[in-house]
């Protein structure tokens, strides 16, 4: 081989060359590394914060529904307690209409003037096994009207919870 027709310029331009281009590629690839390290940690902060934010929320429809209970609870005990603005008299469907002489039979019973057996007679369970009386009536009116206050009270109150739609899967 001949050292003489070897250009020593044209090998330092290669070996120049060579270089910047792979300190060129090493920096490239080190910003790139940084901006996906950069953007993993943005969404392990993302996933992160709508874990608490969710949690937030859970913990806020528990301490509503806790307090919705108990409330309905303790206002159940207190309308089951016998009342005493009915001089003595526990149930309010039962209070005699004034002008009236006779009470008012807590049983349901058939009018005289009805047919006993009716024609088209549907068949149910013994009639004594559905004896409704007008304390009946009025612990089911009672519950009824409470469970629908404390839904509609629940319902207000877990609607005012803000659930930021860019938290939801």
């Amino acid at each position: 081989m001949n050292w003489g027709l070897f250009s020593w310029r044209w090998f330092a331009g290669a070996v120049l060359l060579l270089s910047i281009f792979s300190a060129g590629y090493m920096a490239g690839k080190r910003q790139i590394e940084q901006k996906w390290d950069v953007e993993r940690l943005q969404q392990q902060a993302a996933v992160l914060e709508q874990s608490v934010h969710m949690a937030q929320v859970q913990t806020q429809q528990e301490r509503i529904n806790q307090k919705i209970l108990s409330d309905y609870e303790s206002k159940k005990i207190l309308l089951a307690r016998p009342s005493t603005q009915l001089s003595g008299i526990t149930n309010g469907l039962c209070v005699p209409a004034a002008g009236l002489n006779g009470s008012v039979s807590a049983n349901a019973e058939c009018a005289a003037s009805a047919d006993a057996s009716p024609s088209n007679a549907v068949s149910a369970p013994s009639r004594d096994a559905i004896t409704l009386n007008c304390e009946k009536l009025e612990n089911d009116a009672i519950d009824t009207t409470l469970m629908l206050l404390a839904f509609q009270r629940w319902y207000e109150e877990q609607s005012r919870i803000k659930i930021d739609p860019a938290h939801t899967e």
